[in-house]
């Protein structure tokens, strides 16, 4: 027998919801059981986790185990369940606390078994009851093993929480760059072997944390993709024993759950689009991550809004209205504000969002009563700011034409207008070229556009960009003609668009191409010859019967809200039938995200 096998065989276990949902007990989800919440899935490991050593405990953590704990659980949550102290495993000088015991909640990383190594050869508490994210090789076991000199190791457990849940039908890997991996493998480094790695560790996880065992798709013309899709394959079968229930659960069902992979550079134009809907808005204008918005910089912001958290889970105003146009979101803010009027019989005059932000700020008790909302008060009125300051209506109605109808001579002459005039930020010029660029990128007009962005002083590794996203996701690089196929049903949008004043019309008749995808996968019409099925993944249902129950969607390089927006009002039309989509991605984007991303093709020079 192996050193670790003999002296800790009786401490390691593994735990998939997939495998073991009964002695996991389940979290309360919103959803009916058909439903898939990954946000109750991450919450039910947790949860089982931290019950399972009664009394006060130590919860350690590395730098990404916190980020998942905190999508799912608020800090009083935590200490709701007796978590004395949160530690990061990585922390310098920590005391030694000997009378209580530790649960490390841990990614199987490098870095994490040096550090749990050093813990174990001098422990600061009493035992160690150790959660890995994933899969832990034997290898590794033993080390740990030959480490636990003091015999203060409990147990070792696997138990796959391994992604960030942000919404019940959305995740993201919270990895910002991986661009590189859309380069030839001989160019890989080790780095984006482990990017690549931690893409599969993640999918793993979803299908274990969903407990479904899915026919695997990818996209024909994305290499990447394909390495993904196979990859994945080989570990679901490699791990086969923790699917084993699900397989014996699903056995009655005639259409296998769908895992389709779809790659980011066959869409570049939604991750550009300003957007219009709060959640939407919140990141392509002040940036979130981890659900967490810093506001610092934010003019005139009250001391406790310096930093907020914006999490659907915690905040029934934000689960509410996340999908909301910013029309709609300010009529709902107002009424909030009304409410509370109504009862302290205030009769200040609200009529526009400055007026409601004068009133949270001359009413200390509102703020203390409704603090929630007065948070909401003071995020619309920044977006407010924004939008204003940064032209973004004018902008955003310009890249609605170009991303939705095909018209280059009026395009030329509206882009060439607004790049000249006054109106807008440099960020919001080099956008509406950038659209243009991939609209009509055998166009010689685009020279003449990046003439004029130099003129306006935007500096030359900005310029730049132009070229590096037609090399990343131009024509060569699609499948499908991403703007022609849509361009009449566009065009009728937006005739019929112009005949109202609602930002839900003018500024969102764009819709994502991963929602005719995600539309196709469950009306079972998705071509085979465009999206394969991996040999070896479960077969699908004869013809005519392949609408799948639930779908998860991943996109390879990065997802956006956008999209997030769309899986959700399909999600709105399935759930009569008990049927629904997960989406996910590598990162969850914004316009400044993505372009940085795009920026690093340049870094090692051409191909």
């Amino acid at each position: 027998k192996p050193f670790w096998l003999e002296t800790w065989g009786h401490l390691v276990g593994r735990r998939s919801l997939a495998a073991d949902s009964d002695a996991l007990g389940a979290a309360s989800q919103p959803h009916s059981p058909t439903m898939l919440s990954i946000v109750a899935g991450v919450q039910e490991y947790i949860q089982a986790m931290v019950d399972r050593i009664p009394g006060m405990k130590i919860l350690i953590v590395d730098t990404e185990t916190i980020g998942i704990i905190a999508m799912v659980f608020s800090q009083s949550d935590i200490l709701e369940h007796e978590v004395f102290l949160v530690e990061r495993i990585d922390a310098e000088n920590q005391e030694k606390i000997k009378h209580m015991n530790a649960i490390c909640f841990l990614r199987p990383t490098n870095q994490n078994f040096l550090l749990l190594s050093k813990e174990l050869k001098a422990p600061k508490y009493n035992e160690y009851h150790i959660f890995f994210t994933n899969v832990v090789p034997h290898a590794r076991l033993e080390q740990l093993a030959c480490c636990d000199e003091y015999e203060v190791v409990h147990q070792v457990q696997e138990f796959f929480a391994d992604v960030y849940a942000i919404n019940h039908d959305l995740f993201s890997l919270n990895l910002p760059s991986t661009i590189r991996l859309t380069e030839d493998h001989s160019r890989w480094t080790s780095y984006e072997e482990s990017v690549f790695e931690r893409i599969i560790e993640g999918l793993l996880s979803v299908c274990l944390t969903l407990r479904v065992l899915p026919s695997i798709r990818y996209t024909a013309s994305s290499d990447l993709s394909r390495q993904v899709a196979f990859r994945l394959q080989t570990r679901i079968t490699e791990e086969h024993s923790l699917f084993e229930s699900v397989e014996r659960e699903r056995k009655g069902d005639a259409i296998p759950p769908v895992l389709i992979l779809l790659d980011r550079r066959n869409d570049p134009v939604t991750p550009l689009l300003n957007q219009w809907t709060y959640q939407a808005m919140l990141h392509e204008l002040l940036s979130m991550e981890n659900n967490r918005i810093d506001m610092s910089r934010v003019p005139d912001v009250r001391p406790e809004l310096r930093e907020i958290v914006m999490s659907a889970k915690q905040d029934s105003f934000f689960e509410e209205n996340r999908l909301a146009n910013f029309g709609d979101l300010g009529v709902s803010i107002k009424k909030y504000v009304e409410k509370y009027q109504h009862d302290t019989q205030n009769t200040a005059k609200i009529e526009s969002i400055e007026e409601m932000q004068r009133f949270v700020d001359e009413y200390p008790q509102f703020r203390v009563l409704s603090g929630n909302v007065s948070k909401h008060v003071a995020v619309v009125h920044e977006l407010s700011r924004l939008v204003e300051q940064n032209g973004l209506l004018e902008a955003s109605q310009l890249e609605q034409e170009i991303a939705c109808s095909e018209n280059r001579q009026e395009h030329y002459k509206a882009v060439l207008e607004a790049v000249r005039g006054t109106n807008l930020t440099n960020m919001e010029r080099l956008r509406l070229v950038l659209l243009y660029a991939l609209r009509y990128e055998h166009d010689g007009t685009i020279a003449s556009l990046k003439e004029l962005l130099r003129g306006k002083g935007i500096a030359e590794d900005q310029i730049v960009l132009v070229d590096q996203l037609l090399r990343y996701a131009g024509s060569h690089v699609r499948s499908g003609d991403l703007f022609g196929n849509k361009s009449i049903f566009a065009q009728a949008r937006s005739a019929v668009a112009s005949n109202f004043r609602g930002v839900e019309n003018v500024y969102t008749q764009h819709k994502t191409l991963l929602r005719s995808v995600a539309e196709s996968v469950m009306q079972g019409k998705l071509k085979e010859s465009t999206y394969p099925l991996v040999e070896g993944s479960r077969l699908t249902a004869p013809a005519g019967e392949r609408r799948p129950q639930k779908a998860i969607v991943f996109v390879v390089g990065g997802a956006t809200y956008e999209e997030a927006r769309d899986v959700a009002e399909l999600n709105k039309g399935l759930a009569a039938e008990g049927r629904c989509i997960v989406l996910g991605g590598t990162t969850l984007h914004n316009s400044r995200s993505f372009l940085s991303d795009v920026a690093q093709l340049g870094i090692r020079g051409p191909e």
